[in-house]
C-alpha cells in the first residue's frame, strides 16, 4: 500500500467476493457481491449524498469527507504546487489522499483497541538545519542570540510545564523508508504515532548495530577543517575552487599568500586562523544513534502493520484506488 509501485490490495484477494453482514452500510448495495480485489464496481455505491469512497473495517469514509479534505489541501500554502484537479495527476492526488484518510482511520481504530492515549502535540518538530560555518571569535555556549519573533528553543511549550511532544514533520527520508502513505500518517496523526510507539517496543537496535552505523557514517559526525581567510571569512574545502583554494589550504596560520590568479584578476589572501577537523567520539553520539535507529525500526514496523491491516479490512470504490493500482485508468506505471 505504501510503496510507489504497490497496487492497492485492500479487502478480499483477487478472484473472491467481499460480502457484508446485515446492518453493514454496504450490505445489499448493488454489485457488492461481485467485489474483487478490494475495489467495488461502480453501480449504486457512488450515488447520493452518502456516496462511499472507502470502507475501513466497519467505518465508512464518504466521498463528501474526501472532497472536504481535498478542499483544505488545495486551499493550503502549497496549493500552487498541486496538479490541476481535471488532470490524471490531480485525480491520482485524490486517490492518494483517500489512502491517507483510510490509514488514519485504521490507526485510530488500533489505538482505541489497544487503549493507547495519543501524546499532547506541541509545535512542529524543527528539522536540523545544515551545520553553519563557525563565526570568527569566541561564542560562549550559553550566549544564544535571540531571533526576532521566535521563542527560546528551551522554553516550555505548554502552559503548565507538562512535557509536550513536537508535531512530526514529513520528510523525504521518512517517505523513502516507510512509503509515502505511512510517512504522511505518522506526520499527521497522533493515533498513528501512538500505534508506532507500541509497535516499537522490543525493536531497540543492538550495540553492534549502533557501532556499525557509526563506522559507516563517520561523515555525519565529522566537522571538516575550517580556515578563516581575509577577505572570505570562514571557508572549508569545496567552497572555493582552483588555484585560490590550493593556495589557501597550503598556507600556514597567519600566512599571506598571493597574488593568485582568480576571478577578476590576481588575489592576495591572508589565513588568519585554522581550526583542525574534528570528529565526535562514538561514546558522545551512541545514545543519539540508538534513539534514531529505534525510531526508524518502529516506523518500518508501523508500515508493515499498516499494509497488513489494509489488506485485511479495507475496501475501495472506483475512483479511489491506490494511485499505483495498474487497474485504475490513470495509473502511470505499467509494464
Amino acid at each position: 500500500m505504501n510503496g510507489p509501485d504497490v497496487p492497492s490490495t485492500g479487502g478480499a484477494p483477487a478472484g473472491s467476493a467481499r460480502r457484508f453482514a446485515d446492518g453493514h452500510p454496504l450490505a445489499g448495495a448493488p454489485g457488492v457481491a461481485r467485489v474483487t480485489g478490494g475495489v467495488f464496481p461502480p453501480e449504486g455505491v457512488l450515488a447520493g449524498d452518502g456516496a462511499i469512497a472507502a470502507m475501513a473495517g466497519e467505518q465508512v469514509v464518504t466521498v463528501a469527507e474526501v472532497d472536504r479534505r481535498l478542499r483544505l489541501l488545495r486551499s493550503g500554502p502549497l496549493a500552487a504546487r498541486l496538479p490541476r484537479p481535471e488532470s490524471a495527476e490531480g485525480r491520482n492526488l485524490r486517490r492518494w489522499l483517500v489512502q491517507v484518510m483510510v490509514a488514519e482511520v485504521l490507526a485510530e481504530q488500533e489505538a482505541a483497541r489497544l487503549g493507547l492515549a495519543p501524546e499532547p502535540v506541541g509545535p512542529p518538530e524543527r528539522l536540523p538545519p545544515p551545520e553553519p560555518l563557525p563565526q570568527p571569535g569566541p561564542c560562549p555556549p550559553s550566549a544564544r542570540p535571540a531571533r526576532p519573533g521566535v521563542a527560546d528553543d528551551s522554553a516550555d511549550d505548554s502552559a503548565d510545564g507538562a512535557a509536550v511532544a513536537p508535531r512530526a514533520v514529513l520528510t523525504l527520508a521518512g517517505a523513502l523508508r516507510t512509503g509515502g502513505v505511512a510517512a504522511a500518517v505518522l506526520a499527521a496523526s497522533p493515533a498513528a504515532r501512538a500505534v508506532c510507539r507500541a509497535l516499537s517496543v522490543g525493536r531497540e537496535p543492538s550495540e553492534d548495530e549502533v557501532r556499525d552505523y557509526y563506522r559507516r557514517n563517520l561523515d555525519r559526525f565529522t566537522t571538516p577543517e575550517t580556515r578563516w581567510v581575509v577577505p572570505f571569512g570562514p571557508v572549508r574545502r569545496g567552497q572555493i575552487a582552483g588555484p585560490i583554494e590550493d593556495a589557501v589550504f597550503a598556507a600556514r596560520e597567519g600566512e599571506t599568500v598571493g597574488p593568485v590568479e582568480g576571478p577578476g584578476g590576481p588575489w592576495t589572501l591572508m589565513v588568519e586562523r585554522i581550526e583542525a577537523a574534528r570528529r565526535e567520539p562514538y561514546a558522545a553520539v551512541r545514545e543519539r544513534i540508538r534513539a534514531e535507529l529505534a525510531k526508524e525500526n518502529g516506523e518500518r514496523a508501523f508500515a508493515r502493520w499498516l499494509d497488513a491491516r489494509h489488506a485485511d479490512s479495507v475496501v475501495l470504490t472506483p475512483g479511489h484506488e491506490h494511485p499505483a493500482d495498474p487497474a485504475q485508468p490513470d495509473a502511470d506505471h505499467r509494464h
